[in-house]
């Protein structure tokens, strides 16, 4: 898996982290350190969530837009 640091992914226990702040082991392998699979967070997600979710450690959203 490769990550991106403009995103933002659901780890552990439902935390959210951007690429920038995932740990190492999420980074390359896209598992947390339970061994669980990350979970890019996709625009459908940010409008079906219904709720803001942002990374814990600089606050960055994800985007409901779609790119092409």
């Amino acid at each position: 898996m490769r990550t991106n640091a403009d995103s933002v992914y659901l780890t552990d226990n439902g935390a959210a982290y951007c690429g920038a702040h995932l740990g190492m082991t999420a980074q390359i392998t896209g598992r947390d350190i339970s061994g669980q699979p990350i979970y890019k967070i996709k625009p459908e997600d940010v409008k079906d969530i219904g709720f803001p979710i942002a990374c814990e450690t600089c606050g960055k959203k994800p985007s409901a837009l779609h790119t092409a």
